[in-house]
C-alpha cells in the first residue's frame, strides 16, 4: 500500500530504536545507567538541545542502589505559551534468560534476524516464523517494549526543533524501573512538579508511547488508549501444621496450601473487572514457593504466594475480599481432602483432629493479637515493621513482617495470613467532564488513521500491560489510601507514592505507540512499517494540535 503523507523520517526512527536496542538495559541493574547517558548522546543532537543543553535534566532516583536517573527534557518553542505536552517512555526492559541459545544476539537485532533464519528446532512458532520471513518485523529485547516508542518521540521532538512553524512545547520524560517499581516516575513526577511551581509550566497532557498490546491471537488492530489498568499484589503467608513425612495425615503441609489457593486464584472470573465492553486481564501468580532452607523429613510449615490482579474499577478492599474468598474455598478443599483420606485408617473422631486451615488479614490478625496481648502488642508489631524494612526488597521485607506477627499466632495453625506487597499502581481514564479535548483529539487521529493510511485505530479505555501512566494523575477516592495503609504494612514506611505530587500535576494522559508482538517473550518483534510510517506522523499530528490551546 501506498502511504499518504507518510512519516518523511522513518528511516531515522528505525535507525534511532536500533541504537537503542544495542544499549542493553535490563530493569534494575547497572545497564540502565549507560542507556540514561545514551538517550541525553541521542538529545545533544537535536539542534534545541545543542542550544540549551541545561534543559535536559538528570533526576536521581531516591536510595537507589544503582544511583539510576530519569530524563526530563523540556523542548520550549513557545515560551508565551505555559502548555506543555509530556511525552512519557521507559527505558529499562526485561532480562533475555528467555532468549536462550540465542541470548548474546538478543540486542543484536540484524544479527539475532539472520540467527533465527537459521533456526531449526522449533525456537520460532509458526506466527514468528512468518513474521521473520516476511522482512516485515525487527525482532529483539526490547524492540516493541518500549524503544521504538521512544524513538518515535526523539525524531518527533527532532522536527519540532528544525520546523521554524512550529509553537510546540514538549517535555520527554524517560525513566527507568518501569518493568519492575517505577521507581523513575516517581522521580520524574516531583521533578514535574518543581516545574509547575518554580517556573509555572502547566502540563496540560501526557502522551505515552507504550506499543499496543493484542486483544487476541493475530490482533492486527492498533489501539490508542485513553488509561491504563491498575495493579494490586496480594501476597498471602501460609502456616501449615508440621508432621513427619511418614504421617501426612497428622498434619497440613504448608506447600499444600499455597498451591490449593494458586489452583483456585490462577484465572479466576471472581477477579475480572469489567467497565463497558473491557474486562481485566485474569490474576496470575507471579511467585510461589515454601521456605524451608534444608532437607528433612518434616513437611513444609510456610510457604508463600503472590498473586498480579489487574484492576479497572476494584480498589484494594474489593480485591481483597475476593482473595478471602480464594483463600476460604482453598481451606475447606484442603480439609474435605484430609477429612477423607484421614476417614480411612481411623475413626470419625480421628478425621477431624486437624481443623481447616483458618484464614486472616492483616488487619484482623492485628485486632487478635491486641484481644490477646493488650496494648503492648501494638509495640510488638511496631518492632516487627521496623525489623522487616532493613531486608533488601519489598517481597523479603513483606515475608519478614508476615513471619513474625505470625510467630504470635502458631496456636492457631493452619492459617492463611493477606496482605498486600507494593507496589501499587491505579487504574486511571480519561474524564468526559474535563477532557474532552483530548477525548476529541483521539477521534480525530482515528480518523486520520484511517483517511491517510487505511489503518484502523481502535479506541480503547484501559492499556492492558502497565504503564507509569497511572501515576499521571489520581482517580482514586481517599479509600483507597485507607485501604492500602490497612493492608500494606510497608505503605509510608520504605515504599512511598507521591500522591501530593501526582494530584497537583492532574496530568490527562493518552497512549499511542508502535505496533508489534509478543511483548516479554522472546519473540518480541516490531512490525518496521508501521511503527516508522504511521505511528510518529500521528504522534506529530497530537502534539501540533495540542500545541493549538494557549494558556488563558
Amino acid at each position: 500500500m501506498t502511504l499518504r503523507n507518510k512519516y518523511p523520517h522513518g528511516d531515522r526512527v528505525l535507525a534511532l530504536t536500533k541504537e537503542l536496542v544495542h544499549q542493553p538495559s535490563i530493569s534494575g541493574t547497572d545497564q540502565e545507567n549507560k542507556m540514561m547517558e545514551l538517550i541525553c548522546t541521542i538529545l545533544q543532537r537535536n539542534l534545541y538541545f545543542k542550544n540549551n543543553l541545561s534543559h535536559i535534566k538528570q533526576v536521581p532516583l531516591k536510595d537507589d542502589q544503582q544511583k539510576r536517573h530519569a530524563v526530563v527534557a523540556m523542548q520550549i518553542k513557545d515560551p508565551a505559551n505555559k502548555n506543555v505536552t509530556v511525552l512519557l517512555s521507559h527505558y529499562d526492559v526485561v532480562g533475555v534468560d528467555d532468549f536462550g541459545m540465542y541470548k548474546d544476539a538478543a540486542f543484536l537485532p540484524d544479527e539475532l534476524k539472520e540467527k533465527l533464519k537459521s533456526e531449526q528446532e522449533g525456537y520460532l512458532d509458526h506466527d514468528a516464523r512468518k513474521d521473520l520471513a516476511s522482512g516485515s518485523y525487527l525482532f529483539g529485547r526490547g524492540s516493541m517494549d518500549m524503544k521504538a516508542g521512544l524513538a518515535m518521540q526523539l525524531s518527533v521532538m527532532e522536527d519540532i526543533a528544525q520546523d521554524a512553524n512550529s509553537t510546540a512545547n514538549v517535555c520527554l520524560v524517560a525513566v527507568p524501573d518501569e518493568e519492575k517499581l517505577s521507581a523513575g516516575m516517581f522521580a520524574a513526577v516531583e521533578e514535574l512538579e518543581s516545574l509547575q511551581e518554580r517556573e509555572g509550566w502547566n502540563f496540560q497532557a501526557c502522551i505515552c508511547s507504550e506499543p499496543n498490546f493484542s486483544a487476541y491471537p493475530n490482533d492486527f488492530n492498533k489501539y490508542i488508549y485513553t488509561g491504563s489498568t491498575g495493579k494490586l499484589l496480594p501476597f498471602i503467608y501460609c502456616v501449615g501444621r508440621e508432621t513427619h513425612v511418614g504421617q501426612p495425615l497428622e498434619g497440613i503441609n504448608a506447600s499444600v496450601m499455597a498451591a490449593q489457593l494458586a489452583v483456585e486464584m490462577e484465572w479466576s472470573d471472581s477477579f475480572s473487572d469489567k467497565v463497558g465492553v473491557e474486562a481485566s486481564p485474569s490474576p496470575t501468580c507471579l511467585r510461589i514457593r515454601d521456605l524451608k532452607e534444608t532437607y528433612d523429613v518434616q513437611t513444609p510449615n510456610e510457604s508463600y504466594l503472590y498473586y498480579n490482579v489487574l484492576t479497572l474499577h476494584s480498589g484494594p478492599e474489593e480485591v481483597m475480599s475476593n482473595v478471602k474468598k480464594s483463600c476460604l474455598r482453598a481451606s475447606e478443599l484442603i480439609h474435605e481432602r484430609l477429612v477423607k483420606h484421614r476417614s480411612v485408617f481411623g475413626n470419625e473422631a480421628m478425621a477431624e483432629a486437624v481443623s481447616a486451615p483458618k484464614v486472616y488479614t492483616l488487619p484482623e490478625l492485628y485486632q487478635r493479637g491486641l484481644k490477646k496481648f493488650g496494648d503492648s502488642f501494638k509495640q510488638s508489631y511496631d518492632e516487627v515493621v521496623e525489623a522487616s524494612i532493613k531486608e533488601n526488597d519489598f517481597t523479603n521485607q513483606t515475608l519478614a513482617l508476615a513471619r513474625g506477627i505470625s510467630a504470635y499466632f502458631l496456636d492457631q495453625a493452619p492459617f492463611y495470613l493477606m496482605l498486600l506487597q507494593p507496589p501499587y499502581y491505579p487504574h486511571v481514564q480519561l474524564n468526559p467532564a474535563n477532557d474532552g479535548e483530548l477525548i476529541a483529539l483521539t477521534q480525530e487521529l482515528q480518523e486520520i488513521a484511517m483517511n491517510q493510511y487505511g489503518e484502523t485505530l481502535v479506541n480503547k479505555t484501559f492499556f492492558p500491560g502497565l504503564s507509569d501512566v497511572s501515576y499521571c494523575r489520581t482517580s482514586e477516592e481517599d479509600m483507597a489510601v485507607e485501604a492500602l495503609e490497612r493492608y500494606m504494612p510497608l505503605y509510608k514506611k520504605s515504599y512511598h507514592i507521591p500522591l501530593e505530587a501526582i494530584r497537583n500535576l492532574d496530568i490527562p494522559t493518552i497512549n499511542l505507540g508502535p505496533f508489534g508482538k509478543d511483548a516479554h517473550k522472546r519473540t518480541e518483534r516490531l512490525h518496521i512499517r508501521y511503527s516508522t510510517e504511521v505511528a510518529p506522523a500521528l504522534l506529530r499530528h497530537a502534539i501540533e494540535r495540542l500545541a493549538e490551546v494557549k494558556t488563558v
